[in-house]
């Protein structure tokens, strides 16, 4: 049996994840043809016999839970005592990648994907079960904008009595998003999971969780003391009621949270549709006529009784009953003036209403759902092209320049005029209509080939609005493919330029190299080539067996900086210790996912990757360097750029 077949049916093609406990691959259901995600329980906790229990117990439990926003779990097994989970593969990003891309989300999306993420999790509490570990690494988002919640790796049955006492007592979560009670030693309860997804809500929002410390610690502590920074702090965009909603379940004490994550999603679902409450002055609203039994209030009653006595005899009072007979007729010519209104008011009443001229069935637009979305304009005057355009899309609303202006007073390319004016109160994915001031006529920039990230200054500098979209390519991720309109082009200030993007693609690069006449390195491909300090580095290799191996080699992954130090290396048997070398068969042909950790102090600049097999007598020597580059045994794979 190929021991890269579990029980003769699921293939592991591709290292994607390492967490505490498990090791997750992208394989393949050979049985049923399909593409799934295979988690393994790591060492030593496979070979822990509690641990192991807890990992099934997992298995069992989530297997119970179907909804559209939790991963399914296909199948559970074991493979040499080495227990094994089946479930779906999600196509997307997690959830740290999205906000890490475009923090702080427009707050429409945050909300949505809140609203998700409660009904997910929701169901698990429902179902008896405490997540334990929400983060926004466990929650998976598709290309569609679908939540997964993944990972109820340290999930357990919680009870309305005591816990019981026998299982040890670990300290469960993750310190950027652990509740106060699970940072004290407590038990977990839904409101614990809720208090995680109240941190999911604040970073996403804002860009960051709402505590840091580089002592775990230390961290944990801050979420059981300290109060956190108010969000609007941090992005004052964020309304009044959603701020209390969002302090309200960062509670300390459990209790003052909503009790389970279903509950909170009814309390953004009952935000979205009452929205915030206006905060500006408001004209003061007439009171309907009172009863006659209800008194007036006292200061009327005084008036009313200073005017109801008669005045003092004085010299004007036959002025004041000239002044009286002159109002009284003049009401009586008014009275007189409505009889010819009050003709027609009753001559149209008594005919036939006539239906108004209007838009055929073909032509009415749907009105706006009143549970949709809402948000205030901003204001836009003053702003370059660009700017509104990021100040726009944060809260979700798009930009149509309608044309231009000439303005002497105003800076080329400015906004001029906006409709809806700011503070109007629209749903999202409403278009703000602009006028610019009149900007001088450039010719676009030839920007093919280019990173993004090198030329976005540049073209917003001139006032272009940039449109990415994003393809699988051999190219580098975020090198620019193709342009339109293309360079040359006349354009000005407020212009679309669409970009057509690299994502990457693994592309294996043909290697061939003979080691020690026992084993080939025939290839290897990199996930990506560009990174940033705390990424993983994903690396998938190749061997090919020549020969019968009698021991047992590991393989070394080294990161060199460009002097050729070592910044970081990881040290494992082929396939995480599932494919030993003195396994393999002639023949064999070893797929070999790793993933290596680029330290989160990495400073910015270009770092080379080489590999190669050891043991304890040294290094396996290279006989035949293939199409790379070979230096003390150790194999050149590629070069990478890690940015700031």
């Amino acid at each position: 049996m190929d021991p890269t077949v579990l029980n003769q049916r699921y293939r592991l093609d591709e290292l994607v994840g390492a967490g505490g406990m498990a090791t997750v691959y992208r394989g393949h259901d050979v049985l049923l043809d399909r593409a799934v995600a295979v988690k393994v329980l790591r060492e030593p906790y496979a070979s822990n016999s509690d641990f192991r229990q807890r990992f099934l117990e997992e298995a069992r439990a989530a297997a119970r839970l179907d909804h559209p926003n939790i991963v399914r779990i296909y199948d559970v097994g074991q493979v040499e005592h080495q227990p094994y989970i089946v479930m779906e593969l999600v196509q997307g990003q997690d959830l740290k990648t999205i906000i890490r891309q475009n923090r702080p989300l427009p707050l429409a999306q945050a909300l949505d994907l809140a609203q998700q993420i409660c009904a997910g999790v929701g169901l698990a509490h429902r179902a008896g079960l405490v997540h334990c570990d929400l983060k926004p690494e466990n929650i998976l988002v598709t290309a569609q904008g679908e939540v997964k919640v993944a990972d109820f790796g340290i999930a357990r049955a919680f009870h309305d009595g005591p816990q019981p006492v026998a299982r040890e007592q670990v300290v469960w979560g993750s310190p950027h998003y652990i509740s106060p009670e699970q940072g004290a030693g407590a038990p977990p309860v839904p409101a614990s999971d809720v208090y995680s997804i109240a941190v999911i809500m604040y970073e996403m929002l804002t860009g960051v969780p709402p505590f840091h410390a580089e002592d775990p610690t230390e961290l944990v502590l801050k979420h059981m003391q300290e109060p956190p920074p108010p969000p609007s702090s941090l992005n004052p965009r964020i309304p009044p009621r959603l701020e209390w909603l969002l302090l309200k379940v960062l509670a300390k004490e459990p209790a003052a949270r909503y009790r389970n994550a279903e509950q909170l999603g009814f309390a953004i679902t009952s935000y979205l549709e009452q929205k915030d409450e206006p905060t500006i002055a408001q004209p003061a609203v007439r009171p309907p006529a009172a009863a006659t039994s209800t008194p007036p209030p006292a200061s009327t009653r005084s008036q009313a009784e200073a005017l109801a006595q008669p005045p003092p005899a004085s010299e004007e009072s036959e002025e004041s009953d000239t002044e009286l007979w002159i109002l009284i007729a003049l009401t009586t010519v008014a009275v007189l003036g409505l009889i010819p209104l009050w003709f027609f008011v009753i001559r149209a009443w008594s005919q036939p209403v006539q239906p108004l001229p209007g838009p055929t069935p073909d032509e009415i637009t749907p009105t706006v759902s009143e549970t949709a979305a809402i948000v205030t304009v901003p204001r836009l005057i003053g702003l370059s092209a660009p700017e509104a355009q990021r100040l726009a899309e944060g809260l979700g609303l798009e930009i149509n320049v309608l044309g231009e202006r000439e303005d002497q007073d105003a800076v080329p390319g400015a906004v001029l005029e906006q409709e809806p004016p700011p503070g109007t109160r629209v749903p999202v994915e409403t278009a703000v209509q602009v006028v610019l001031a009149t900007s001088q006529v450039l010719p676009l920039p030839n920007v093919v080939g280019y990173a993004l990230d090198d030329v976005r200054l540049g073209l917003e500098s001139q006032g272009l609005l940039i449109h990415e979209e994003t393809i699988w390519s051999t190219a580098p991720p975020n090198q620019i493919l193709e342009q339109a309109p293309p360079a040359g082009t006349e354009v000005r200030a407020g212009s679309t330029i669409t970009l057509t993007l690299s994502g990457g693609v693994q592309q294996p690069r043909a290697l061939l190299v003979n080691l020690n006449q026992q084993v080939m390195l025939e290839s290897a491909s990199l996930s990506q080539t560009r990174f940033r300090p705390g990424d993983n580095l994903s690396l998938t290799l190749r061997w090919r067996c020549l020969a019968n191996l009698d021991r047992s080699y590991k393989v070394f992954i080294h990161l060199l900086r460009s002097d050729g130090s070592l910044l970081t290396q990881r040290d494992i048997e082929p396939l995480n210790g599932f494919r030993p070398t003195n396994t393999w068969q002639v023949g064999d042909l070893v797929v070999d996912p790793h993933q290596v950790a680029i330290p989160s102090s990495t400073p910015a600049g270009t770092y080379v990757i080489r590999v190669g097999l050891y043991d304890e007598r040294g290094r396996m020597p290279v006989v035949d360097p293939g199409n790379t580059e070979v230096i003390d045994n150790t194999i050149f794979i590629a070069e990478i750029e890690i940015a700031p």
